[in-house]
């Protein structure tokens, strides 16, 4: 954002007070309130109380104070690119395919917990959304170094924000924070790894 010139960035916190705001309140005590001079929002926009306000309302009631542009929908192969749409593909792994809807892979942030060669196990950022439990082709930056490598995590629950590094060249020490490009998952390894999975269970239900 800082790139694309923005000076200040103002972010709202949701509670239960802003969400019973009406659309007049929310444009006298926000938008006006800020001195806003021009408004760019989605064709699907909606505020105030139970999304009474819309893009309508919003041209009427702020032509007073504000100019309001409205972005028109942006669709690949007849589907609306949105937030929801990436927040979907990233909690089935399908990362392959966000590049076509986002214009980049997904990214995330994680911290070494531990180092044994060239495995590590990492904990990813809570800011982030996690990847489902699977296997998947990974680019990790860090330092200005970018290496190649495969991210796997099969367990469930409370362990679900620990992951596996594999990859060909030492990383940093304990303590270190990383960038992770998430690719592809890596389907024929996954399946061995489940597979795997299900023969350790096999065997304890044996026993």
């Amino acid at each position: 954002m800082q790139d694309l010139g923005v000076d200040t960035l103002i972010v709202v916190n949701f509670d239960s007070a802003f969400a019973l705001l009406s659309p007049s309140d929310f444009i006298e005590d926000y938008l006006c309130a800020f001195k806003c001079k021009h408004a760019v929002t989605g064709f699907d926009f909606r505020y105030g109380y139970n999304g009474e306000g819309n893009m309508e309302t919003l041209k009427i009631e702020g032509k007073r104070f504000f100019v309001v542009t409205e972005m028109k929908k942006f669709e690949i192969d007849h589907e609306k690119v949105s937030s929801t749409k990436l927040r979907n593909l990233i909690a089935r792994g399908r990362f392959e395919d966000i590049p076509s809807y986002l214009g980049s892979y997904f990214e995330s942030q994680g911290t070494i917990d531990s180092k044994d060669n060239q495995h590590v196990i990492v904990t990813l950022s809570e800011a982030f959304l996690t990847p489902p439990p699977g296997v998947y082709l990974i680019e990790i930056h860090t330092e200005g170094n970018v290496q190649e490598g495969i991210a796997h995590q099969i367990m469930d629950g409370s362990f679900q924000g620990s992951w596996h590094l594999l990859f060909n060249d030492s990383l940093p020490l304990k303590g270190k924070k990383i960038h992770i490009k998430w690719k592809s998952e890596s389907i024929k390894k996954s399946k061995q790894m489940k597979d795997r999975r299900a023969k350790s269970i096999a065997k304890v239900q044996a026993f």
